[in-house]
């Protein structure tokens, strides 16, 4: 009798279910961190910025921004800008649609490995991989980014370029591409790569690659300068010791006239083992898939020229758009080995890659299977003995009032013209409310010393 569900669909079925459990899960964890006010300060960020696109202020008080033009290039949130107009709550809709959209990703890696290893089983090994990689259990469970969104999206253009088809990768290159600026440089080294090594392809893909650079360019250059914040992220992360970088220009033009001085002080042990903790989850394979394991070179370099406090971790998502091209790499070292006598090597490649990922869960991941990971705690998703205080305090606050506040209720009043969160983000200009963490007598949120009617 033949069975109801024969070996060639029954792996992608396991991999649908898992895809479905882990947008549930995620979904679930995101909203309670969310509904518990434990959110981060970049949820109230993109909460404003998508509340601002929506409403046609595109100015970001949080972070003293002028225009949202001047931080990044990310117009994959227009359409949940357009949503958040038609009265959908923006916090849920943001935390629920990244959890959703990285519980496609694996889907584009498992198409791709069955190709290149000949089996479903193997193929779905390395495509649960792409659900404990440390980076990404993080990033999702840490407030909203739009790159973590990239994920599927990158992924798909990877598995579309490799099979050949152009027109597919051209449109989900597109769809990356708004998710952040600098996957422009990524996407054109791949390209670059493949132009070299694919003759019959070279011209079109050398001059889609050129016009990636030249788009990040016209941005870092030209365009961002002019609207960035006072206090901006780059002097945060690129100032160096004598040396002013206050934007992307600035930063080129130090690269440009003082290569040594940049590059040299950035050989040490502590960047090294950075690149390490990348690779050991994946058993070091990326290396053998050069032609889309170059796509993690711009970001490691910024991410090495960084001085921004725990940027070089694998829990960062400073490192989530990395790991695509980390994992695509891996697909294609391991189809090397298929033309080997004995196959059992490539299975058992297969698996250990699986096991090594989940260890490197267990240490640095996000969810509760993280056991020895500082980036999951059960009470970041449990009401605090003051829930239910602030949840009404924060009912109580006017709907069109500025209002300063710690990240975690910030997010549940950052669609609004101006808020700020102190002392972090602090303009130094009044405020209508100032949301303190002890309870306002009855019901009423504070404007410095004096109380305000939150009628």
């Amino acid at each position: 009798m033949r069975p109801i569900l024969s070996d060639r669909f029954r792996p992608s079925l396991l991999l649908w279910l898992s895809c479905l459990a882990y947008a549930l899960g995620y979904a679930w964890l995101s909203l309670a961190r969310f509904f518990t006010f434990h959110g981060q300060i970049d949820l109230s960020y993109y909460v404003r910025i998508v509340w601002g696109l929506g409403h046609g202020q595109y100015d970001v008080p949080l972070v003293q921004s002028p225009h949202l033009i001047g931080l990044h290039l990310e117009p994959i949130l227009l359409p949940l800008a357009g949503l958040s107009r038609l009265g959908v709550p923006i916090a849920p809709l943001l935390l629920v649609t990244q959890a959703v959209l990285v519980a496609l990703w694996p889907l584009p890696v498992y198409r791709m490995a069955q190709r290149h290893l000949g089996c479903s089983w193997r193929a779905l090994s390395l495509s649960l991989c792409c659900f404990l990689y440390p980076t990404v259990t993080v990033a999702t469970l840490h407030d909203v980014h739009p790159v973590t969104m990239a994920l599927p999206l990158l992924a798909a253009w990877l598995d579309a370029l490799d099979e050949g088809k152009d027109g597919r990768a051209l449109g989900f290159g597109l769809l990356a591409l708004m998710c952040r600026e600098d996957i422009a440089l990524q996407q054109a080294l791949v390209l670059s790569w493949l132009a070299v090594t694919q003759p019959a392809r070279r011209w079109p893909l050398a001059s889609l690659a050129l016009l990636l650079v030249l788009y990040f360019g016209l941005y870092i250059v030209v365009i961002q300068p002019h609207f960035l914040p006072k206090l901006g992220s780059y002097g945060l992360h690129f100032a160096s010791e004598g040396a002013k970088v206050s934007s992307g220009r600035e930063l080129l033009w130090l690269l440009l006239r003082h290569p040594l001085r940049v590059v040299l002080p950035l050989l040490t042990w502590d960047r090294l083992g950075y690149v390490l903790s990348l690779l050991w989850p994946l058993l070091g394979l990326p290396l053998l898939g050069s032609r889309f394991a170059v796509g993690t070179l711009p970001i490691v370099g910024i991410n090495f020229l960084s001085s921004f406090p725990r940027v070089r971790t694998i829990e960062s998502h400073y490192s989530t758009a990395l790991v695509p091209f980390l994992v695509m790499a891996t697909v294609i070292a391991l189809g090397r080995l298929r033309t080997h006598r004995d196959r059992r090597w490539l299975t058992a490649l297969s698996v250990g890659t699986l096991l090594a990922c989940l260890l490197s869960h267990v240490f640095h991941g996000g969810s509760p299977l993280a056991l020895r990971s500082s980036r999951y705690a059960r009470e970041l998703f449990a009401p605090a003995s003051d829930h239910a205080s602030l949840a009404a305090r924060i009912a109580a606050v006017p709907a069109h009032a500025s209002v300063a506040a710690r990240p975690g209720p910030l997010a549940h009043l950052a669609d609004r013209p101006r808020v700020i969160s102190p002392p972090e983000y602090d303009d130094g200009q009044p405020v209508d409310v100032v949301l303190t963490p002890d309870a306002a007598p009855q019901g009423r949120a504070r404007i410095g010393n004096r109380p305000l009617s939150a009628e």
